[in-house]
C-alpha cells in the first residue's frame, strides 16, 4: 500500500490496514510531514510498522519513481486537494494504466465541493452532527476517525473486486456518528446518564427495561423501575440518583457494577485509555 496522506484521518486508515497485513509505505514530500514536529508521539503511533521513502512529485523525476512503485502496489491512498494529482499527471486514470487492479481511494471534505478546505469541526458542521451536539466541544476528531475506517474498508472493498477509484468524504463519514437517531441519549433519560460520585464521577447506560430493572433491584429502590410518564418525573429520578451516586467514589461504583452485571464505569482521563487498536486476535 502507498500512503500519501498527511495528519490524521489518511495515517490512521493506513495504521489499520497494517494491521490487517498490509505492507504500507509512506510517500512523504521534501519537506516531510509536520505531524511529526507538531505532535511526534502522535505521528509515531500512526506510522508504527510503516516504511517510508520521500519523493518530490512535483519533478519529473518524483513522479516517475511513483509509478514505478505504483505498478506493484495494491491500493493507493491520498488525501490532496481534488485535482491535485491530475495537475501533476497522476490522476486515476494515469495510473490504472500502469496497474489496472489498483485500488485508488481519496479523502476529501465533502461530496459537493471536494476541493474545499477544512477541518474535523467543519466536517462536523456540514455533517449535522456539531447541531446535535448542542454547543458541546467534541473534544475528538470524530469526522477524521470515521474517515479513516471508511477509507479502509473502501480499500478491502476495492481490492475485493479487482481495483477501482474510491472517494470518501470526511463530513459524510462524521454523519454517520449520528445514525440511527434515538431519543433519550441527550441526557434526559435517567438510565443513561453522567452522574458526579463522591470522587469522581460515574456513567450509567441502563438503557434496556430488564438491564434498568436488574439496576433498580441491585440499587435496593426497585420503586425506580416504575414507569415515568413526563419529564418530571424523569428529573425528580434524576436527583434522586445524584444523591445515591455521591455516597461512593467513581472506582467503587464501577466494582458494584461489575458485580451485579450491569453498564457503569467510572469516567476515566482520556490519558488513562490505552493507545491501541481496539481489537486482538484469537
Amino acid at each position: 500500500m502507498l500512503d500519501l496522506t498527511r495528519l490524521l484521518p489518511g495515517p490512521l486508515a493506513g495504521r489499520v490496514l497494517e494491521r490487517l497485513g498490509f505492507e504500507v509505505l509512506r510517500v512523504l514530500p521534501p519537506a516531510g510531514d509536520d505531524l511529526a514536529r507538531w505532535r511526534p508521539e502522535a505521528h509515531a503511533w500512526l506510522n508504527e510498522g510503516k516504511q517510508a521513502v520521500t519523493l518530490d512529485l512535483k519533478s519529473a523525476r518524483g513522479r516517475a519513481e511513483l509509478l514505478e512503485l505504483v505498478r506493484d502496489a495494491a491500493v493507493l491512498l491520498e488525501s490532496n486537494r481534488a485535482g491535485a494529482m491530475e495537475r501533476l499527471g497522476l490522476g486515476y486514470p494515469v495510473l490504472r494504466a500502469q496497474n489496472p487492479r489498483l485500488v485508488y481511494v481519496r479523502l476529501a471534505g465533502h461530496r459537493d465541493d471536494p476541493a474545499a478546505p477544512g477541518h474535523d469541526l467543519t466536517y462536523l458542521a456540514a455533517s449535522g452532527l456539531l447541531e446535535r451536539l448542542e454547543g458541546a466541544w467534541p473534544h475528538a476528531q470524530l469526522a477524521d476517525v470515521s474517515g479513516a475506517l471508511w477509507a479502509a474498508l473502501a480499500a478491502l472493498d476495492g481490492l475485493r473486486r479487482g481495483g477501482g477509484f474510491y472517494e470518501v468524504y470526511l463530513s459524510e463519514a462524521a454523519g454517520a456518528f449520528g445514525y440511527p437517531p434515538i431519543p433519550g441519549l441527550d441526557g434526559s433519560n435517567p438510565a443513561y446518564r453522567v452522574y458526579p460520585a463522591a470522587t469522581g464521577r460515574v456513567a450509567l447506560a441502563a438503557l434496556e427495561p430488564h438491564l434498568w430493572a436488574r439496576f433498580c433491584e441491585a440499587a435496593g429502590r426497585p420503586d425506580w423501575a416504575a414507569p415515568r410518564t413526563n419529564p418530571e418525573d424523569d428529573a425528580a429520578l434524576a436527583r434522586e440518583l445524584e444523591a445515591f451516586f455521591l455516597t461512593r467514589d467513581a472506582d467503587a461504583w464501577e466494582a458494584w457494577g461489575r458485580k451485579h452485571g450491569l453498564p457503569l464505569r467510572a469516567v476515566r482521563p482520556y490519558r488513562e485509555a490505552p493507545l491501541e487498536l481496539p481489537w486482538r486476535r484469537g
